[in-house]
């Protein structure tokens, strides 16, 4: 499966994003680096394309790692200082241990590896932050819904499904059940933001 062209193309992204947040894109960030601020000191990003979470920890002290399939997102956050590594995060053989790991956006990408991915984070961190869109075009019907996909596909596996609000929380409860861990819906809007805890 190719790879959509905004995951070879830094401002593209940026663009398609501010589109697809109604001009808010940076400020999607917010809340998830509000979290961060309150406790945590090292930082783990899964597939962290922009480098918006790394400057916020930059700024406030953080010690911030990232993983990302794209070697653009890679490069361009390398060039800014930050610790950023090239990696398929499900094939990576380790990844470096953390106080938080945080995902924003791209849950949907590893739908059928759920469990599996829900382990690498527990066995790497005690907390996690999700960010994931539950409103959005891929939800719309005819050419926005197709454009929506194809723009955002990263091309490592099949990628046409995506989360709704039902989705998620569904999906949620069957990982807890499995894993063991506790977690609280932090907020709701074009994005379900959720922390979860992992009891031990």
């Amino acid at each position: 499966m190719r790879r959509s062209i905004i995951y070879r193309n830094l401002e593209l992204y940026r663009l398609v994003m501010n589109l697809l947040y109604k001009g808010r894109y940076r400020a999607r960030f917010e809340r998830v680096c509000a979290l961060i601020r309150a406790t945590d000191s090292t930082v783990l990003e899964l597939c962290f394309g922009d480098v918006a979470v790394a400057e916020d920890c930059r700024r406030h002290g953080k010690r911030w790692t990232g993983l990302d399939l794209s070697d653009v997102f890679v490069a361009h956050a390398v060039g800014r200082g930050f610790d950023a590594r090239q990696a398929d995060i499900l094939q990576a053989a380790a990844w470096p241990a953390s106080d938080l790991c945080i995902m924003m956006g791209s849950l949907y990408h590893f739908k059928a590896h759920l469990p599996a991915l829900f382990r690498r984070i527990h066995d790497t961190s005690p907390r996690f932050v999700l960010s994931e869109p539950v409103r959005n075009w891929t939800h719309a019907n005819g050419f926005c819904r197709f454009l929506a996909r194809a723009l955002t596909c990263a091309g490592t596996r099949e990628e046409t499904f995506r989360f709704d609000e039902a989705a998620l929380t569904q999906t949620l409860e069957e990982l807890k059940a499995e894993s063991g861990f506790e977690y609280r819906v932090v907020h709701v809007d074009r994005d379900m933001i959720v922390e979860v805890v992992w009891s031990s």
